[in-house]
């Protein structure tokens, strides 16, 4: 198949989005371990796709559909079909619902929409995480919709040496209370049973709210010393009828570490540069 060719294209907008590339991450289907395999690039024209180095090095990975070639970039005027299968169609009746719930304008492009996101599919092993911003301060920040909301109530936090136990009926409470721009906070979990690094988004007082998303884990570790000091508000929130994985979107603004840059190294090194 062409990389040309088939795939819907985009309402993209003239001035083009502020998100510019896309993590492709996948997660092993057995040790549900998440690994970056790609970068999804989007110049405000063109769609750009490149497997990157760490690629080679993740056990049991193997060529996307539709991208059968490590070594090769792929270009398109369009947005290639298996990212495309991931955004909701504009002809579906609740498509504007959908978008608001990302806290999207009705008239959001197929790109905005998968970076908000993530381009998740029930059962899938794809998902898609923005590239940091580098404000005109210096600082980095992103958006990125809190995970395991539901998941908050069925099991004790230890939270800085302190068990919280939350149930259902007050993390719904504490739900409905937010409002846009309402400072948060994050929390490490170094106890967390599946994954040490956990770090928790709460509400100031320490109430836990949900997770940073696994995919986004590293990087926020790379990027600084101590996750806790990063600045979170909220950008959007909502109701109790939307599913648990769109309830709460936060904005998290951070003092990288020197020399420190979103998606680069070695590992994040286009493979197609390296044929």
């Amino acid at each position: 198949m062409s990389a040309t060719e088939t795939a819907p294209r985009g309402a993209e907008r003239a001035d083009g989005p502020v998100v510019r590339r896309l993590a492709v991450t996948w997660q092993h289907p057995e040790t549900r371990q998440i690994s970056p395999v790609a970068l999804l690039e989007f110049d405000g024209s063109r769609y750009h796709f490149n497997y990157i180095r760490n690629a080679e090095s993740v056990d049991g990975f193997r060529p996307l559909l539709g991208f059968p070639e490590l070594r090769r970039t792929y270009e398109s005027d369009h947005l290639f079909p298996l990212f495309a299968q991931r955004v909701m169609d504009t002809r579906r009746p609740d498509h504007d619902r959908y978008v608001q719930r990302l806290g999207l304008s009705a008239d959001a492009t197929p790109w905005e929409q998968m970076a908000r996101s993530g381009g998740g599919r029930e059962g899938d092993v794809l998902q898609l995480f923005p590239e940091p911003e580098t404000l005109s301060s210096g600082e980095l920040t992103c958006s990125f919709l809190v995970h395991g909301v539901r998941h908050v109530p069925s099991r004790s936090l230890i939270l800085h040496g302190v068990t919280s136990d939350v149930t259902r009926e007050d993390l719904e409470r504490r739900l409905m209370l937010l409002s846009r721009g309402q400072r948060l906070r994050l929390i490490s979990e170094p106890q967390n049973p599946v994954n040490p690094s956990a770090v928790i988004t709460a509400m100031e007082d320490g109430f836990p709210l949900g997770w940073v998303p696994d995919l986004f884990l590293n990087d926020l570790h790379a990027m600084t010393s101590d996750p806790e000091s990063a600045d979170v508000v909220v950008e959007h929130v909502n109701g109790p009828e939307a599913p648990p994985h769109l309830r709460l979107l936060v904005r998290l603004t951070a003092v990288p570490r020197p020399m420190y840059r979103p998606f680069s190294g070695d590992s994040w090194e286009p493979l197609s540069s390296r044929a």
